[in-house]
């Protein structure tokens, strides 16, 4: 999984604006996302515990629910993660709803949790450098 292209507004309430690209052998899907700075900082609290085992599960879970991220501690050490890209359209003509979901699960230790910690906090940085 990839976020990229991060963007923020200055507004009382920030967005931030990225896409989220996954990929896993053959399927890819690629989603533009917007939502809350709030989204990023909860993540980070979560991601933070579950590195001191103070919480079990950290979860990243926009409002829309277009991307969602789980990580599970288990034991040793390790972390069971499961990650969602969730694709929801409708059809204004046939008022009929598309969905289709892209699920990845898969196994990873806690040594990776600093890094992603560190650049959690890089973007809530940002955020706050352009306001």
């Amino acid at each position: 999984m990839e976020l990229s292209n991060f963007s923020f507004d200055n507004e009382e309430e920030q967005k931030i604006r990225f896409s989220s690209s996954i990929s896993y052998a053959f399927y890819k899907a690629l989603r533009d996302i917007e939502d809350y700075r709030i989204c990023f900082e909860n993540f980070l609290k979560e991601l933070n515990l579950l590195y001191e085992n103070k919480i079990k599960i950290a979860k990243f879970q926009l409002i829309e629910r277009q991307l969602e991220v789980y990580f599970k501690q288990l034991e040793l050490g390790n972390i069971a993660a499961t990650i969602k890209m969730n694709y929801i359209d409708f059809d204004n003509s046939t008022h009929d709803m598309y969905e289709s979901m892209l699920v990845i699960n898969y196994g990873i230790d806690q040594s990776f949790l600093p890094e992603l910690i560190d650049e959690i906090e890089t973007i809530i940085k940002e955020i706050r450098i352009t306001n």
